[in-house]
């Protein structure tokens, strides 16, 4: 009796440890099966645009797609760090990318960043001046000094075609740049009439007493319009498409998840930026939409060489980049 125990004990310690040495073994093949996240170096100027995708990546939407965030800080958009390869990809503004394929430079936009809002009065570009400067409309601003970021760039654009919508001559307005924190400050001390900005210094503007003026956007469309978008060479494009289509895949999915989660983004900016958490609360996000439309591109093009800031129109297909 005591010999048939025994062997039943004996038999089951020896079937316990031979599975539990199966579900090791299965366990490490698991794990070394396991495909390694590719990193994805990005540039991005820290702007609300940019809060979608730091989002997506907390939450899982790159690892989705095998990938993993790594975003860097670009002051000058990123330009020469993705044509050098530094970088894969990067954030600007839709007409700084026209503007340097105007120059020559081939790159693709991959995927759309950020849209205007479309709401009068409640955009994320807005032009700002003090209720005392007698400056009511966009056609006031004739013979006024008017900061802007970057000249010939996307706000100064902007202030040009809200001048000329407005009935006024762009060329009688004074752009001067400034950097946004000290735009602010010149327009409190009086050394300029008006400043082109963007969030969050349009709701700091608007808190200091310098309520907007003028909505530019509503003077290119009434409607929300692709502002922004992430972008890349030709030259990485055609060396690993598989890596971008997987890349703006989790690029789509963290825009999409952004826009119905925008309490998540407020959460994300003042991660990435100085803002603190009240005024995150309050200002006014972006519609983050994944389409990029073709009139978007067109009227970026047209004010573009209206302006003087393109020499030649944009083709749309030679602009966005088809996946293939």
């Amino acid at each position: 009796m005591k010999t048939h125990i025994l062997r039943r004990t004996i038999t089951r310690s020896i079937a316990a440890a031979w599975l539990g040495s199966c579900l090791l073994a299965g366990g490490s093949a698991i794990a070394q099966d396991a495909p390694k996240l590719v990193t994805v170096n990005a540039g991005f100027v820290p702007v609300t645009d940019v809060a979608a995708l730091y989002l997506g990546e907390e939450v899982g939407l790159f690892k989705k797609h095998g990938l993993q965030l790594k975003a860097n800080v670009a002051s000058t958009g990123g330009v020469p760090a993705v044509m050098s390869g530094e970088y894969h990809f990067a954030f600007t503004a839709l007409v700084n990318i026209l503007q340097a394929r105007d120059k020559g430079l081939p790159l693709k936009i991959i995927a759309a960043g950020s849209s205007s809002t479309g709401v009068k009065g409640a955009d994320v570009t807005m032009i700002h001046a003090g209720p005392k400067s007698g400056i009511q409309s966009a056609k006031d601003l004739e013979g006024k000094t008017v900061s802007v970021n970057a000249l010939n760039g996307l706000l100064q654009m902007m202030g040009k075609a809200a001048v000329k919508a407005d009935g006024g001559d762009p060329n009688k307005v004074k752009f001067i740049e400034l950097g946004f924190a000290e735009a602010l400050a010149a327009l409190q001390a009086g050394r300029t009439d008006a400043m082109v900005g963007a969030e969050p210094f349009g709701t700091a503007a608007i808190a200091a007493g310098f309520p907007p003026i003028s909505s530019p956007y509503q003077a290119m469309s009434p409607k929300s319009m692709l502002t922004s978008g992430y972008f890349t060479s030709e030259a990485q494009l055609k060396a690993n498409p598989e890596l971008f289509k997987n890349l703006r895949a989790a690029i789509n999915e963290s825009i999409e998840y952004a826009q119905k989660n925008p309490d998540a983004v407020r959460k994300q900016l003042p991660k990435f930026t100085k803002l603190g958490a009240d005024v995150a609360a309050k200002l006014i996000l972006p519609n983050y939409l994944t389409a990029i439309p073709p009139e978007s591109v067109e009227m970026f093009s047209k004010s573009g060489n209206e302006f003087g800031m393109l020499t030649k129109p944009a083709v749309y297909d030679t602009v966005v980049w088809n996946g293939k």
